[in-house]
């Protein structure tokens, strides 16, 4: 059973909001400014979220700074949390 903390799934919802190339620096920027916790933290956080198959990382060119996005199953996810708490 999958069982996300509040903050991964915050991180997955910001960046489910904009289909970008996700990277840990601009991602961390985002939740600094958003003042959502796992800034710092957000390799660590977007790697528990791949291995639960949420987020999917895709080769940039550079090694130490992949691409993420929010997979099918982490939107999924996202709709269904909406949902329970009752979020249009």
């Amino acid at each position: 059973m999958i069982t996300e903390t509040e903050t991964e799934l915050n991180v997955l919802k910001v960046m489910a909001e904009k289909d970008i190339n996700w990277n840990w620096m601009n991602l961390d920027r985002t939740l600094s400014m958003k003042r959502i916790p796992g800034f710092s933290n957000v390799v660590n956080i977007v790697n528990k979220l791949a291995s639960e198959c949420l987020v999917n990382i895709e080769d940039s060119g550079h090694k130490s700074m992949p691409y993420y996005c929010v997979s099918e199953k982490g939107y999924r996810l996202i709709k269904n949390t909406d949902t329970d708490n009752n979020v249009p």
